[in-house]
């Protein structure tokens, strides 16, 4: 342990060593010779010295002076005066300049070290006091500063709910000043619908784990604190706990007795978090676009509509509605304008029904209707011709003239499903025969439509099943010169060797791939098929001419559309003067401008444009002035129907204009002399037809090619046909 410091003062030497004689077995001592050498003493060792044995009677600087410069200087060390004066006022004086005792000369050993002993226990419990007063000071600064800075609100109300304390931060929430809620009831900013819960908090007496936590409840800022707008709200999470005092405990350690003096209340700023939360369970339940509730909250309330309707032995009504060509119009004038056009058609939907019906958007341009009182299918069929109508009205929309229309589908509760699952379903299928019956209008379930779904599924099924155990073959189906009969190309045809069903045309599978992603993938196949063996025949010496391939709307808007074409052409080292892209007029019309571009991308590379089946859509001349063509194909019906003067007034039409454009002319599905001599006549230069020869499997065309090559070496001229 450390010894206590001790400095001896005195002008007789005699004195100084016999008392440090006295002391230095318990203290460490040093001695000064007079007031002067003191002070030097103790401003050079500052602060290491516990106390001092001061005499008054001193020449220079006598003992009292010593003690007030001690005062002055702000030297902390304790006093015994150890003197001979004992006169009162130096008596006096010593005690009021904080001597701690009075000795006086000559004094006894025990009584000196005793005096000290307790001088110094003295200084040490003042020492103790004050650095502990110290301690409670510096805590109850940090308590003030982590309770003035928290970013809570700190409330402590009394037993009648009266605000006692208030932090700086309800200031800055509230727009309160303190002293304007200290001695006023907490319910003055309390909002009326939260009193209730609150009035659980503000008096809350339990101070355990079992005391109010994260109540949410909403407070009333100041009135005015808002210029112009409603008295402001914020929401808080409240904890609150019971505050006791006089708290009486037995040597057990069990309370007995405390009394209770008011609710200790913290309440955190939960008004972002909550409106956080309202947007999440918003965005998660409606569509962003439009605002309409989506396929998660139309489920939700189509679920509790049916339980209703079950309990009442009612009924209801689900519609599925598509906008027809939608497509069409967002990637021909842009995604913003086909967002404004979604949102225009919700307006008009919502303006079609009742508060009690719900509307949603479930994706692209698909919406669905719940319609809760539609007790009878006329309701519902007057309900779906009122949107039809609504909907193909005109509108403007980034200075364009819009014109949409929508196809409608009808299924109702019970007899078209029991289920959430199954009326969206059904009345899916009820849309899609709208749209196959020309769109624009609405269709109601029927089970004959749930027979031709069904159907339709399955045969997508085998078309996977197909493609995977390679039913599909190609065909060919020779074009000839119409004057002398040489073959001058082969169109490529897709069949399908059904293990069941036998050979099957695309008239049986073709609609169902062309809705689906299979289209493109028999698409892909075709033509790496098709270029295989023209590759071989080519190989062979043989010539087939020109390769025709046909290709849908699907294929050609794919992105890669050019890439796959050129690639394939590429890969089988084919010349694109010798390939020929057939697109029909109806696939033209859908996003023309895109089209158009690709069209000409390829015709860059060489490849010929034909427009199949023309005739039978609705391309306009200046349409028709804007792509890269080489030939028009005359749709088979006007050939058939070549004894009417309508029929071979529109053949001779298309004749002058394809030679009014400088396009090659193809006449498709000739079978018959007379239809060949009328061709011939009109100066068809391509026909193809059963008059020639059907379609072909690759290795009958094969051999026919072989023929023909092996008949012209022969005759050394080119057979003329009959």
């Amino acid at each position: 342990m450390t010894q206590s410091r001790i400095l001896v003062v005195d002008d007789e030497p005699e004195l100084l060593l016999s008392c440090k004689a006295i002391l230095e077995k318990e203290f460490a001592v040093s001695t000064a010779g007079s007031g002067e050498q003191a002070l030097q003493m103790l401003s050079d060792t500052a602060p290491g010295w516990d106390l001092m044995l001061l005499d008054l009677n001193m020449p220079g600087l006598d003992g009292l002076r010593v003690m007030d410069e001690l005062h002055k200087r702000g030297l902390d060390i304790s006093v015994v005066v150890l003197s001979g004066e004992v006169a009162f006022h130096s008596v006096s004086r010593a005690f009021q300049l904080g001597a701690f005792d009075y000795i006086s000369k000559p004094y006894e050993a025990d009584a000196l070290i005793n005096t000290i002993r307790n001088a110094l226990k003295k200084r040490e419990l003042e020492k103790d006091f004050i650095q502990l007063r110290r301690q409670l000071e510096r805590s109850e600064r940090l308590h003030r500063f982590m309770i003035e800075s928290s970013p809570d609100i700190i409330f402590i109300v009394d037993k009648e709910g009266i605000f006692r304390f208030v932090n700086d931060r309800a200031e800055e929430m509230l727009a309160y000043r303190k002293d304007e809620l200290i001695g006023h009831h907490y319910s003055v900013i309390v909002d009326p619908a939260s009193r209730a819960r609150a009035a659980n908090c503000f008096n809350e007496r339990r101070a355990s784990e079992r005391a109010a936590r994260d109540e949410e409840i909403w407070l009333l800022c100041k009135p005015g604190s808002a210029p112009n707008l409603e008295r402001r709200r914020i929401a808080i999470e409240l904890n609150a706990m019971g505050v006791y005092e006089n708290e009486t405990i037995n040597e057990k350690g069990e309370r007995l007795q405390r009394d209770y003096s008011g609710t200790y209340v913290v309440a955190r700023d939960v008004t972002e978090r909550l409106a956080s939360q309202k947007l999440i369970h918003y965005q998660a339940y409606h569509d962003l676009l439009t605002g309409l509730p989506n396929r998660a909250l139309f489920m939700d309330r189509l679920t509790t509509a049916i339980s209703v309707a079950r309990r009442q032995n009612s009924k209801l009504t689900v519609m599925f509605l598509d906008l027809d060509r939608f497509k069409f119009v967002n990637d021909s004038l842009g995604h913003d304008t086909g967002d404004a056009l979604l949102k225009s058609v919700a307006e008009r939907l919502k303006r079609c029904l009742r508060e009690c019906d719900t509307l949603a958007r479930i994706g692209g341009d698909e919406f669905i209707v719940l319609l809760q009182q539609a007790e009878s299918i006329a309701t519902a069929k007057s309900v779906a011709d009122k949107i039809v109508r609504s909907i193909k009205e005109p509108l403007t929309i980034a200075n364009h003239e819009l014109c949409v229309t929508t196809s409608v589908g009808i299924a109702m509760y019970p007899d078209d499903g029991t289920t959430a699952e199954a009326l969206i379903k059904n009345a899916d299928i009820a849309m899609y025969h709208a749209k196959d019956l020309g769109k624009d209008g609405f269709s109601v379930f029927t089970r004959e439509l749930s027979e031709q779904q069904k159907e339709h599924l399955s045969i997508e099924t085998e078309i996977r099943r197909g493609i995977r155990d390679n039913q599909f073959e190609v065909y060919y189906q020779p074009q000839v010169n119409a004057l002398d009969g040489r073959i001058v190309g082969v169109e490529a045809l897709l069949r399908w060797n059904h293990p069941e069903r036998g050979l099957l045309t695309p008239a049986f599978f073709l609609a169902v791939a062309e809705e689906s992603a299979l289209m493109i993938e028999l698409g892909d196949w075709v033509v790496e098929a098709a270029l295989s063996d023209m590759k071989a025949w080519r190989n062979a010496g043989l010539d087939a001419g020109k390769l025709a391939v046909n290709f849908s709307f699907r294929q050609i808007e794919q992105a890669d559309f050019v890439a796959k074409i050129v690639g394939a052409l590429r890969r089988f080292d084919y010349p694109g003067e010798l390939f020929e892209i057939e697109i029909t007029e109806s696939a033209l019309m859908s996003d023309s401008d895109k089209t158009i571009d690709k069209l000409r991308q390829l015709h860059a590379y060489r490849v010929n444009i034909a427009i199949d089946d023309f005739g039978t859509g609705y391309s306009s001349l200046s349409l028709l002035q804007k792509l890269p063509l080489n030939r028009l194909k005359i749709d088979r019906s006007f050939i058939q129907g070549l004894r009417s003067d309508s029929d071979r007034s529109i053949i001779e039409a298309i004749a002058h204009m394809a030679k009014g454009l400088k396009l090659d002319m193809v006449a498709e599905g000739v079978e018959q002399d007379y239809q060949l001599r009328y061709l011939r006549k009109l100066q068809c230069p391509v026909i193809q037809g059963f008059i020639y020869s059907h379609c072909l499997p690759a290795e009958a065309m094969r051999k026919l090619l072989e023929e023909r090559a092996t008949l012209t070496a022969r005759s050394g001229r080119v057979l003329q046909s009959v």
